[in-house]
């Protein structure tokens, strides 16, 4: 018997049949499993492109898709010479995500295209289908002409109708961190020639929002986009681009051998930005499982860590002392956080010295003592290291002396770079990081694309604009925080350092370089002590690295909403919100306690149901804004406890820059 749903979906099917038409000379298309996504590549003489339609509207249109080699002229036009489909559905396990089940459910087409004409070169194109997300990469077989090759162009493009608006963030140049800040604008104001576009990048078109990123990234260049020119686009339409990162031996952008497959161009689809949050779990979906198998990956662990940069006491800067060191271990263990980070200083010599050795500390930390006390009290130790320097001392070299004596992870920072080189220098570095199982947080790092799946000692990385800028910019707006759950977080861990707790209102704030010598190191943080403690919960990262010092902690209030802090989650639900306006988001952690954090950029009232709660009496422990107080104290905080239930609503009065946290234990 045919149901009213399977009528309703058939009309849907045929209605989506109809949004992509027919190219001049071939098409091939693919459905989503649901049939609300359709992916489609076309060919009209030497051209291919590409289509995505979502609910029966096009979301991008006709845009061009290939490589270009050096050497070689380009393709001429393509036949189809075999098409294969497939459907999978499976569901893999992790305890290093925000929820520990996750599912890949999809569908694939495999186009094996051959040159009509001499002489008739192959070329693969893949795409496949989510109920949530499409993507394509491209594969190079194996023939004459391509045991080696160089790729000197990737035309892949997206194509929209009008000028519609996004959030984007833009660089100058390939050599950069990623960390600049998401602003809302329309493609026609990004300028053409000197500017490039980082992951995420977030268009609203037709009533829909498209996350275009990249996933599976290996031996391969990092992407940006570009924004083609108005005179290479037809009128009324605007497109992005790729733009990978050129190889600095001046090889263009990619060397390799045949067979190869290149990454996968992912676009994430949703309604809402709270949609987009749903359907993000494509990017780790379209990497590899670990080698080994998960277990193999067992003695990564995730939690939370002190950290020793971002601010220090008034009146005394950052000690390298074995006392002060044991101190701020002592600090981790009471709080119930599992890791503490030393950052740049503890080596000897200076910090960018290609000559230091990164075996030998400063003789004053007593550097073997320290760990010694660190593992007594169960507190793992991150090193900072500059890349060079541990490229230059030899990475294997440093990971086996520092894995004997007792640390458990490195910090490293200023790649700055996504070229061929640095995406292959990522791989060796964490391939020998695991065997001496060591975990790696990667700092001045490209955007995430999913290598965690993969590599899960890859714990965090950062390619955000995180909490140090209070340091030195105004980069860190109220509308930013509320943004990146939607943006940076969309696409993978972030290592923003949040939970300071020197909390000020925006018209408080100034800019100061607080590392100069004779300036105050104590850092301010902007927002109310709320909006802190939330982001510490509303953000992912699986090495939840938390900035003050204890001086700042001890004694104040709201410590407790981060005591024993999960940094990775059974499940997690958005609960909804707008792109720089807020966010809210519940989650389950792997203790069965349920946690709530809401952020906002100015004042708001949110009524949120708690039915993810489940059956049973919860006692709440809420950490929230006084918006009262907080008009003219941003540490302001209320605290209250109660028991609830998942048929209850939690009313929440939010106050600008502001936030909440609940915590939830379910009652005898």
């Amino acid at each position: 018997m045919i149901t009213t749903k399977q009528i309703i979906q058939s009309l849907a099917w045929m209605a989506l049949a109809g949004v992509l038409p027919t190219c001049a000379d071939w098409q091939e298309s693919l459905r989503s499993p649901d049939g609300t996504v359709e992916v489609a590549v076309c060919a009209k003489g030497r051209r291919l492109s590409w289509r995505v339609a979502r609910k029966g509207a096009t979301l991008f249109d006709d845009s061009e898709i290939g490589l270009e080699f050096k050497g070689q002229k380009p393709f001429g036009a393509f036949t189809v010479a075999n098409r294969s489909e497939r459907a999978f559905d499976t569901s893999w396990e992790t305890r290093l995500y925000k929820k520990r089940v996750v599912r890949d459910h999809g569908r694939e087409l495999k186009l094996e295209l051959a040159e009509a004409e001499a002489p008739g070169r192959r070329f693969d194109v893949y795409v496949r289908a989510y109920d949530g997300a499409a993507a394509l990469r491209y594969g190079i077989p194996a023939q004459p002409g391509f045991e080696r090759f160089v790729v000197t162009r990737e035309k892949t493009a997206f194509r929209f109708a009008g000028d519609p608006l996004g959030w984007f963030t833009l660089y100058p140049k390939h050599k950069d961190s990623q960390e600049q800040a998401f602003f809302h604008r329309s493609i026609l104001t990004i300028p053409d020639h000197d500017a490039l576009i980082g992951f995420p990048a977030i268009v609203e078109t037709g009533g829909q929002f498209v996350a275009i990123c990249e996933a599976g990234l290996t031996d391969w260049a990092g992407l940006f986009l570009k924004r083609t020119g108005a005179w290479r686009v037809p009128s009324g339409m605007t497109q992005l681009e790729a733009e990978p990162s050129p190889r600095l031996d001046g090889e263009g952008l990619v060397v390799s051998s045949a067979p190869r497959v290149s990454p996968w161009r992912v676009v994430i689809l949703g309604d809402t930005p709270a949609e987009l949050t749903k359907h993000n779990d494509v990017i780790l979906n379209l990497n590899p499982p670990p080698e080994g198998g998960g277990d193999a990956f067992a003695w990564v662990k995730p939690g939370a860590s002190a950290w020793d940069w971002w601010a220090w006491p008034k009146g005394g800067g950052k000690k390298m002392t074995r006392a002060a060191k044991c101190a701020e271990i002592d600090f981790a263990a009471e709080m119930g956080w599992p890791y503490y980070t030393i950052d740049a200083g503890w080596q000897s010599g200076e910090s960018q010295d290609h000559a230091q050795d990164l075996t030998r500390a400063k003789p004053e930390l007593e550097f073997d003592a320290v760990l010694a006390y660190a593992k007594e009290k169960g507190v793992g130790v991150f090193l900072w290291a500059y890349w060079s320097v541990l490229e230059s001392n030899g990475v294997e070299r440093v990971f086996a002396d520092m894995s004997s004596r007792g640390v458990k992870g490195f910090k490293i920072d200023f790649m700055d770079r996504q070229d061929q080189e640095m995406v292959n220098w990522y791989e060796k570095v964490i391939r020998l990081a695991a065997k001496h199982k060591l975990l790696v947080n990667f700092h001045g790092a490209f955007h995430p694309t999913g290598m965690n799946r993969t590599w899960p000692n890859q714990i965090t990385r950062e390619a955000v604009a995180g909490n140090e800028c209070h340091r030195y910019s105004w980069r860190l707006t109220p509308e930013l925080t509320a943004a990146l759950p939607f943006t940076r977080f969309l696409i993978g861990p972030a290592d923003y350092t949040p939970g300071g707790f020197n909390n000020i209102l925006p018209r408080q704030f100034t800019p100061v370089n607080r590392w100069k010598k004779g300036t105050d190191g104590t850092t301010p943080e902007i927002g109310t002590r709320a909006h802190a403690l939330a982001l510490c919960v509303a953000y992912d990262s699986p090495l939840m690295t938390l900035c003050d010092v204890p001086a700042n902690y001890r004694g104040q209030i709201g410590l407790d909403a981060l005591r024993n802090l999960p940094a990775a989650w059974d499940e997690t639900h958005c609960l909804g919100g707008e792109i720089g306006s807020w966010y809210a988001v519940a989650r389950t952690a792997p203790d069965g306690r349920r946690y709530l954090a809401a952020i906002t950029a100015g004042a708001r009232r949110l009524a949120l149901p708690l039915s993810f709660l489940g059956q049973g009496r919860w006692r709440m422990t809420l950490y929230a804004d006084d918006p009262e107080a907080n008009a003219n104290d941003a540490r302001a905080l209320r605290v209250l406890t109660r028991e609830v239930s998942d048929k209850d609503t939690l009313d929440l009065d939010l106050a600008p820059a502001g936030g909440a946290v609940a915590v939830f234990g379910l009652m005898p």
